[in-house]
């Protein structure tokens, strides 16, 4: 099995108290390619499971 994708800044703080709302910051929706590369990610998105497709891939 895959490991998840790290988590982004903002949900990595909201696990924290008082912090919890800061999972609707997230911009990391998306995975980014690095230009002119194939197959090679700039940025994956965020694997934490406040997010439905990281939920679908564990």
């Amino acid at each position: 099995m895959a490991e998840a994708p790290p988590r982004s800044a903002e949900c990595t703080l909201a696990q924290r108290p008082g912090y919890k709302g800061l999972h609707r910051d997230c911009r990391q929706t998306k995975d980014i390619p690095l230009p002119h590369a194939s197959g090679i990610l700039l940025q994956r998105r965020c694997g934490c499971t406040c997010h439905p497709w990281a939920r679908r891939a564990s």
